[in-house]
C-alpha cells in the first residue's frame, strides 16, 4: 500500500522560524519606536513592490531569453523508480470517494458551460469583494476626526469676536480690515520684544505661524455694474494705484516696496495646482490673479507695512475682494492648518466675509499608524496588486476584452489607484523640499502650503471615484443574485418613462426656483440666488423641511405665497415623487412576474458553491459542530422513511390545492423529467457506495494487507499469515 506524502514537516519548519523570529524580537533588548517600526515595515514594502514590478520581469525576461538562445538538452524519458503502486484497496477508496461525490454532482451540475460561468464570477466576486473592503478600511483607517474638530475650532476664532482679536464677521466695511489684520493676524501671531520668527498663537501656544501672512487683493477697473462681469485688471501701476506705470531700477529683486501695485505673475505649475476658483456671494474670484502684499514676521516690521498700506490707499472702491493666506502647524497634534480668510466687496460697498480652514497631517503619517492601519496598508497593496495583475493577464491573453465596458471600468480602476499613488508621493516631496526651506530661509517668506493641500485634495476625489467604480463593478458581480437582476431588469424597463418623468420634475423645481427667486430673493437667504432656491426645493422635497417656513415666500403677497408653498409641498413633494415611487413598483411587479414565469432549468450560484467547495463546507461544519446528524425521532428507518413520504404527499397536495402558488409555479415537464433522472442516478449512486462498502468491509475483514481474498477452493490447511488473522477475528465473534 503506498504511503501518502504529508507536508507536516513543511508546516512544522514554518512553526519553528516564526517562534524564534518572535522569541528573538521580543527578548533580544533592541526596540525601535512606533514610527521607525513602520518606517521600517513601510521600506520593506517599497522594496519587495521594486521586485515584483520591476526585477520579477526582469528576471523572467533573461530567463526566457537564455532559455531561448542557448536551449537545454532534454534528457531521454525514462521510467519513474519511485512511482508509487496503487493496491486493490486503494483503488476502493477513491472509487467510494468518486461515488460520494457523484452524489451531489447530478445532470444539472453537469452543465459546463454554467459551470465556466459561475466559476468566473467566483473569482470576480472574490477579487473585487476584497478590493472594496480594502479601500473601504483604508477610509475608515485614515479618518481623523481630530481634524475636523480643529478645522471648527480654528474657524470660530477666526470669524467671531474675541478677547484679544476682532472676528471677520463683525468688520461691516472693507476699510475695516486693517484693524483685523492688527489685531488678529499681527498681534496675535507676533510679541511685544519683536523676536525675530514671530510668538506662538496667543489663543495656542502649540500653533505657530508658518512664514508670514499674504495678502492678496483683486481689483475690477470699474466698479459700475452692467450686463457682463467685470473684469479684473492685471495692470502695473505705481504707488496709490498712478498711472503710467513706470519701472525702476532694482525693483524685481530688492525693493519690495513696489510689489503691492505690481501684478502677480503665475506659471504653468501654479495654474495646474491652484487654478481654482473662489465663489462668492457676488462674483467668481480666480486663485491665480491679484496683488500680493506680504507681512513680516514681527511686529514692528508689520505695522510699518500696514501703515504704508494705509497711507496709500492700497484698499479702495475698486477693490472687489482681499485674501488673507497663511499657514499654522500645531507640533503637539502634528497638524497643519492651511487658513485662507477673504472679504468681498460688493459694488455698493457692503462686504460678504468668507473663513476657509484645512486641516491636514502631511508629515511622518506612517509613524502615527497603530497596528492595525499597518496591516491595512500590507493588506490593501498585496490586494491592490492582486487586482492590477488579473486585469493585466485578461488583457494580455484577449486584448479585445478591453473594448468591453466592464474592463475598461477595471483599467479605469487600476489607473486611478496609479495616481492615487503619484500625487501622494508628490504630495510627500513636496512637503519634504517646504519643510526644509522652512528650516533653512528666512522667515518673510510666503510658504504655500496650500499646494500639497490642492494635492490632497485632489487623491481624496480619485479615491472617491476609486471606491463608486468599485461599488459599480461589484454591483455587476452580484448580478448572479436573483434580487439584483430583478433592479437591474426593472431599471432596464422603465429608464424611458423614468428619464422623462425625473425631467419633467427636474424642470418644474427649476420653474419654480426660479419664481421663488424673483418674488422674495431681495428678502430671505434660501432663495437669494438660483443655486440656493434649486437646494433648497431638493432638500424641502426629500423631508428636510425645517429650514423653510411659509413666511419665507410672502413677500410677494400671502396668497402668492401660500400658493408656492402648497405647489412645493403637494406638487413637487407628494405628486411627482409618488409618481416615480409608483412608476418604479409597477415594474418592479411586472419584472418579478416575468421572473417568475422563466424556467429554471440550470442551478442557482448557491448550488455551484454548495458544490464546487463541498469538502471546506463539510470540514467547517463538523469543525463548528453545526452539521446534524441522522435524527431516529424514537422510530426506525422505515418508520421515518413512510413519515417523510406523508409528509411530501400533504405538501404536494397543499400547493396543488393552492392557485397563486401553481401560477406563480408553473409546472414544465422538462424539468420534471430532469427532476426524476436525478432522482434515479441518485438511487443508483448510493446503491454502488452501498456495495463498495459492504467489498472494502469484506476485504478489510478477510482479505490480506493488500486485499486479495483467499481462494475458497483450495482445501489446504491455512498458513501462518491466515492462521493469525483467524486468531484475531475469532474473538470478535463470541
Amino acid at each position: 500500500m503506498a504511503k501518502k506524502s504529508s507536508n507536516m514537516i513543511i508546516y512544522l519548519t514554518l512553526v519553528i522560524i516564526t517562534v524564534c523570529g518572535i522569541c528573538l524580537w521580543k527578548f533580544s533588548g533592541f526596540n525601535h519606536e512606533d514610527g521607525k517600526f513602520n518606517m521600517i515595515l513601510v521600506s520593506f514594502l517599497a522594496v519587495t513592490f521594486i521586485r515584483i514590478i520591476i526585477f520579477t520581469p526582469l528576471k523572467f525576461v533573461i530567463m526566457s531569453l537564455d532559455a531561448a538562445w542557448w536551449p537545454l538538452q532534454q534528457p531521454p524519458v525514462g521510467p519513474d523508480e519511485n512511482a508509487n503502486v496503487e493496491s486493490f484497496m486503494d483503488k476502493l477508496r477513491i472509487k467510494l470517494r468518486t461515488l460520494r461525490s457523484e452524489l451531489i454532482i447530478t445532470e444539472s451540475h453537469r452543465n459546463e458551460e454554467v459551470n465556466l460561468k459561475y466559476r468566473v464570477i467566483t473569482e470576480e466576486l472574490y477579487l473585487t469583494a476584497k478590493v472594496f473592503l480594502v479601500f473601504l478600511g483604508m477610509v475608515l483607517v485614515l479618518f481623523d476626526d481630530f481634524l475636523y474638530f480643529n478645522t471648527k475650532t480654528i474657524q470660530h476664532l477666526f470669524e467671531y469676536n474675541h478677547k484679544f482679536t476682532r472676528g471677520l464677521s463683525s468688520l461691516t466695511e472693507l476699510l475695516k480690515v486693517y484693524e483685523f489684520i492688527e489685531f488678529s493676524l499681527i498681534r496675535a501671531f507676533t510679541s511685544e520684544n519683536n523676536t525675530i520668527g514671530g510668538a506662538p498663537w496667543i489663543y495656542s501656544e502649540c500653533n505657530r505661524l508658518l512664514g508670514v501672512v499674504r495678502l492678496r487683493q483683486l481689483r475690477t477697473e470699474n466698479n459700475r455694474m452692467g450686463l457682463h462681469d467685470p473684469v479684473f485688471t492685471e495692470r502695473d501701476y505705481m504707488e496709490g494705484w498712478k498711472l503710467p506705470y513706470e519701472r525702476q531700477p532694482y525693483t524685481n529683486k530688492f525693493w519690495t516696496i513696489y510689489k503691492p501695485w505690481v501684478s502677480t505673475d503665475y506659471g504653468i505649475r501654479d495654474n495646474l495646482i491652484l487654478g481654482i476658483v473662489h465663489h462668492g456671494q457676488h462674483l467668481s474670484y480666480p486663485e491665480t490673479k491679484g496683488y500680493i502684499n506680504l507681512l513680516s514676521d514681527t511686529r514692528f516690521k508689520s505695522f510699518k507695512i500696514l501703515d504704508y498700506l494705509i497711507d496709500k490707499k492700497w484698499l479702495d472702491s475698486n477693490t472687489s475682494a482681499l485674501f488673507m493666506d497663511f499657514s499654522l502647524y500645531n507640533a503637539d497634534a502634528n497638524t497643519f492648518s492651511v487658513c485662507t480668510l477673504w472679504v468681498e466687496q460688493f459694488p455698493f460697498g457692503g462686504i460678504d466675509t468668507h473663513v476657509q480652514v484645512e486641516s491636514n497631517v502631511f508629515i511622518d503619517q506612517i509613524g502615527h499608524f497603530s497596528i492595525i492601519g499597518m496591516l491595512m496598508i500590507f493588506i490593501s497593496f498585496i490586494i491592490c496588486t492582486q487586482f492590477a495583475r488579473a486585469f493585466f493577464v485578461k488583457v494580455w491573453y484577449d486584448p479585445h476584452s478591453l473594448k468591453t465596458l466592464w474592463v475598461m471600468l477595471d483599467a479605469l480602476i487600476v489607473l486611478l489607484s496609479i495616481l492615487i499613488a503619484a500625487l501622494l508621493f508628490i504630495r510627500g516631496s513636496l512637503v519634504q523640499s517646504m519643510i526644509h526651506k522652512v528650516e533653512i530661509s528666512v522667515m518673510v517668506d510666503f510658504i504655500d502650503f496650500r499646494e500639497p493641500a490642492r494635492l490632497n485634495y485632489f487623491a481624496d476625489v480619485l479615491k472617491g471615484f476609486a471606491v463608486a467604480l468599485v461599488t459599480m463593478r461589484l454591483w455587476k458581480v452580484m448580478q448572479f443574485a436573483g434580487t439584483f437582476q430583478l433592479f437591474t431588469e426593472t431599471l432596464a424597463l422603465a429608464w424611458r418613462a423614468l428619464f422623462f418623468t425625473v425631467l419633467i420634475t427636474i424642470i418644474f423645481i427649476v420653474a419654480l426656483g426660479i419664481a421663488a427667486v424673483t418674488i422674495n430673493g431681495n428678502h430671505t437667504i434660501h432663495f437669494s440666488d438660483l443655486d440656493s432656491a434649486i437646494v433648497t426645493l431638493m432638500c424641502f422635497t426629500f423631508g428636510y423641511a425645517r429650514q423653510v417656513n411659509p413666511p419665507d415666500l410672502f413677500y410677494g403677497g400671502m396668497w402668492l405665497g401660500l400658493i408656492l408653498y402648497a405647489m412645493m409641498g403637494f406638487v413637487v413633494k407628494f405628486l411627482l415623487i409618488n409618481l416615480i415611487i409608483s412608476m418604479l413598483r409597477a415594474q418592479l411587479t411586472s419584472a418579478k412576474v416575468e421572473r417568475d414565469h422563466t424556467e429554471k432549468r440550470c442551478i442557482s450560484f448557491l448550488e455551484f458553491l454548495r458544490v464546487e467547495y463541498a469538502d471546506y463546507i463539510n470540514f467547517v461544519l463538523k469543525v463548528t459542530g453545526l452539521k446534524k446528524g441522522y435524527n431516529p425521532y424514537s422510530g426506525t428507518v422505515a418508520e421515518n422513511i413512510q413519515r417523510k413520504l406523508d409528509k411530501d404527499e400533504i405538501n404536494n397536495e397543499k400547493r396543488h390545492k393552492d392557485p397563486t402558488a401553481m401560477h406563480n409555479n408553473p409546472i414544465d415537464e422538462d424539468i420534471l423529467q430532469l427532476r426524476y433522472r436525478e432522482r434515479i442516478e441518485r438511487t443508483f449512486t448510493l446503491a454502488a457506495i452501498l456495495q463498495t462498502q459492504m467489498e472494502l468491509l469484506e476485504r478489510l475483514m478477510f482479505g490480506d494487507e493488500d486485499g486479495n481474498l483467499p481462494d475458497l477452493n483450495q482445501d489446504e490447511e491455512p498458513g501462518p499469515s491466515n492462521r493469525k488473522r483467524e486468531e484475531q477475528i475469532a474473538p470478535s465473534t463470541f
